[in-house]
């Protein structure tokens, strides 16, 4: 029986032999001469191979940029009585220069073995950028090419076509040497028709930024790369169905890599000396400025207001120092800012409150408030000045402390403002309480009467805190929870838990969020780079709503935001 067992073991060793054969390992692609633009598959195959193949393609890397893969599959088949198993590996590849190119020779390893590829000459004809011949480009346009340091410079992004396509995915630019603001996010594809030298166009804008050099020579802005599923009619054999109506219904897709020219920006020193005061503002700027009232007592509150408006670098640079009367006790300001959306220009105004109290009588004068900025449109340096003001304080009231206009702060009393009261003991007659009682009774009922609404508004909102810290704290869990059901549209479901988390734990009353908004409302609360990876995410839920996602993608997507998530709720 044992002698049976050790010969059927060996027949069936030699029969596997010779139906499976020896191992061999072999690399092709499927097209041998494209242009630059245009992606390829590249794959290996392992023939009779009992274990997965495993290859490094680094190697690859100086001449080609993976866009996919590693793909995996197997396949048995039987041809002419004889068995053959093969396990391939597919990568779709691009390629960064253009002419002849060597595929150099792979080792790859099956088990412990270790096996190598046949190398692969291909052809790369350069790429078709000019619009007049290319069927589908991305054209990069700056308003300017030479600007001043701290000078916007407008630049943007539009995808043309000729023919009907989907985009799979967007790599957005980068630079060194410039601050950047959205002017446009990037959202579904809107197209127009247009002409360009006579050809018929589709164009949409994918992208619009304002930057602002915070260096001088000559910067870089990196391309703008895009993957396209460009749809093109099918070449079919001549037959029966040679007809225009029968060409148009068989159609297929080519996925298409395109990329727009790299930017060069020469950004130019100052032609004059900046003043001691320049804090580096450049653009177009007034200040204004105003109080509550122009008379008031001591220990009377007024608020100061000031407003900075203009075209340029706003938020990047500091106003100057405000002096004011030493017998002045002035509180840090409150400040806001808005932008005009509709501008391809930074504009908009930055205010600031500012709650005074005077602590002497007297006339005091507010100096007025300069800003030095560089115009680059006259290209000299300019100061913009509000007007001087007066406040006039005088001794009513001393001892009290009371708010002047419609803007409150809490303001803190100090120490030598307090007057201490008494706590001896009153003795009052058992027979008076009753005269007592009916003197007081309307003064308790006036009291009352005036305190009780506050009261209750202050309840009110104490609750609402308390709701709002409740939702606040409970907006990870809702979060995490939501994404996991992951219902309704994929991406838009995706972003509307993001942008409902956010508003939840940062206390935002817009009811439309995006990728600008949120990198606003987390500046100063959490580090850089958590703060670029939420904006980031969030372009990227933009981009992808160009087509459908895989759910491979989609399942990524929402592994990531699920750990942005978690790191942000853990700093806030």
């Amino acid at each position: 029986m044992i002698y049976i067992s050790i010969k059927t073991f060996a027949i069936s060793n030699i029969l596997f032999c010779l139906i499976f054969g020896q191992v061999s390992v072999s690399a092709a692609v499927d097209v041998k001469r494209i242009a630059k633009s245009e992606t390829f598959g590249f794959k290996i195959t392992a023939l009779n191979a009992d274990d997965s193949p495993s290859v490094n393609i680094s190697p690859l890397s100086p001449k080609f940029k993976v866009i996919s893969g590693p793909a995996q599959q197997t396949n048995i088949q039987w041809v002419n009585g004889s068995m053959t198993s093969s396990r391939t590996l597919s990568w779709t590849l691009l390629p960064r220069i253009s002419g002849k190119i060597n595929i150099p020779s792979l080792n790859v390893r099956i088990g412990s073995n270790t096996y190598q590829t046949n190398p692969i000459g291909i052809v790369v004809e350069k790429s078709l950028g000019k619009a007049q011949i290319s069927n589908l480009f991305i054209e990069a346009k700056p308003n300017k090419e030479e600007i001043y340091l701290g000078e916007q410079v407008t630049v943007t992004f539009r995808l043309f076509t000729r023919n009907n396509l989907s985009v799979e995915s967007i790599e957005y630019p980068k630079s060194i040497g410039f601050w950047s603001e959205d002017l446009l996010p990037a959202r579904s594809a809107r197209f127009n028709n247009t002409q360009i030298n006579g050809i018929n166009y589709k164009v949409a804008t994918l992208y619009k930024s304002a930057m602002f050099p915070t260096q001088t020579g000559n910067l870089k802005i990196s391309p703008m790369t895009a993957i396209c599923n460009v749809e093109t009619n099918q070449r079919k054999r001549r037959g029966v169905f040679e007809d225009s109506f029968f060409n148009s219904m068989f159609k297929e897709t080519q996925r298409k890599f395109i990329e727009s020219d790299t930017l060069s920006i020469s950004v130019i020193p100052y032609p004059q000396t900046p003043p001691a005061d320049f804090t580096g503002a450049v653009g177009d700027f007034s200040i204004d400025n105003w109080i509550d009232t122009s008379n008031v007592g001591i220990n009377e509150a007024v608020t100061l207001h000031v407003v900075l408006r203009g075209t340029g670098n706003l938020n990047q640079f500091k106003i100057n120092q405000i002096n004011f009367p030493q017998s002045m006790e002035v509180f840090p300001p409150k400040s806001s800012f808005t932008r005009d959306e509709f501008r391809d220009q930074i504009t908009g105004e930055q205010k600031f409150e500012y709650i005074l109290i005077p602590r002497q009588p007297g006339l005091f004068k507010l100096s007025p408030i300069s800003l030095s900025y560089f115009n680059p449109v006259n290209e000299k340096f300019m100061t913009a000045r509000s007007k001087p003001l007066t406040l006039d304080v005088s001794d009513n009231n001393k001892g009290n402390i009371a708010f002047s206009g419609t803007s409150r702060e809490d303001v803190s009393i100090i120490a030598e403002d307090i007057r201490f009261i008494k706590t001896d003991k009153i003795q009052i007659p058992a027979s008076s309480n009753r005269l007592l009682f009916w003197v007081f009774a309307p003064y308790l009922a006036s009291i009352t009467f005036f305190l009780f609404p506050a009261a209750l508004g202050r309840f009110t909102q104490i609750r609402n805190d308390s709701e709002g810290e409740r939702m606040s704290k409970g907006a990870l869990r809702i979060a995490l929870k939501d994404l996991d059901k992951n219902e309704g549209e994929s991406l838009s479901y995706i972003s509307s838990v993001m942008y409902k988390y956010f508003k939840s734990k940062l206390f935002l009353k817009t009811e439309n969020l995006d990728p600008l908004i949120l990198e606003n409302s987390l500046k100063g609360k959490v580090p850089s780079n958590n703060i670029e990876k939420v904006v980031a995410m969030a372009k990227l839920c933009d981009a992808n709503r160009f087509s459908p996602i895989s759910n491979t993608s989609e399942e990524k997507i929402i592994k990531d935001i699920s750990i942005i998530l978690k790191d942000i709720d853990r700093l806030l």
